[in-house]
């Protein structure tokens, strides 16, 4: 299936490339064929390339005029469009998330507003593999779609001032894990201790058009984890 896009000029340096207002995985497959396309054959051209999920934003070099380039990008969104192959190869990882209550006491918060079972809602939280569309909101925060609707909970009216690193949480239709200490309006359902950042930098192995599974472990899994001196994540958010 191709998506109608629409192609647009928005400053002299930027152009847009806007598929239908939806959260679908037919189109972000769309959007990452195309960047890949533009990033092998635009090298010499483009100084950023990133997209959220219905739009693609391309920067250009200042030697370049987005203009100008148009009538070229949709030749090569044609070529994208008759060579599937180019899409990225994808792969499942697992996070080991813990779901006790006195670990997250927010939990009871979301159950209650839910009205779902606690084991209820870890099971349907869990068997899912979500599918990462993009990077947002701050470093690391991975956008990942196919939230069961019965999990749903609107953001909060006002957001935590601090929410941990390595909160697992919900908002709205969406799930995520905190990379870093941050305000949000999201509720904490879980934690893990996957860290997103060795020796002080972050390291991010997963990409768009991976998928997230949550795996269950126990309070006492979990905090042998923490405290385990050699522990590291690569042995735990693994390839399926």
């Amino acid at each position: 299936m191709s998506y109608p896009v629409k192609f647009y000029s928005i400053s002299p340096e930027l152009i847009e490339v806007h598929w239908p207002e939806k959260i679908e995985e037919g189109i972000l497959l769309e959007i990452l064929v195309f960047e890949k396309t533009i990033m092998e054959e635009w090298k010499e051209k483009i100084r950023s390339i990133h997209h959220g999920y219905q739009v693609l934003g391309i920067q250009l070099k200042e030697n370049f005029v987005a203009h100008s380039c148009m009538p070229s990008l949709k030749e090569l969104w044609e070529s994208s469009q008759q060579n599937p192959d180019l899409l990225p190869q994808r792969q499942e990882w697992k996070f080991p998330v813990c779901y006790d209550r006195d670990l997250v006491p927010e939990l009871d918060l979301y159950l209650e507003k839910s009205g779902l079972e606690h084991t209820t809602f870890v099971e349907k939280h869990t068997a899912n593999a979500y599918l990462l569309y993009f990077y947002g909101f701050l470093p690391g925060f991975m956008y990942l779609g196919g939230l069961d609707e019965r999990l749903h909970l609107p953001r909060k009216a006002i957001p935590d001032k601090k929410i941990p690193s390595g909160s697992v949480a919900i908002g709205g239709s969406q799930t995520g894990v905190y990379p870093m200490d941050s305000p949000g309006g999201w509720y904490v359902v879980g934690k893990t201790p996957v860290g997103f950042f060795q020796n002080g930098a972050l390291k991010l192995p997963f990409s768009a058009g991976d998928r997230i599974r949550f795996e269950a472990i126990t309070r006492r899994e979990y905090d042998k984890l923490v405290a385990a001196e050699n522990f590291d994540w690569r042995k735990t958010a693994y390839h399926g």
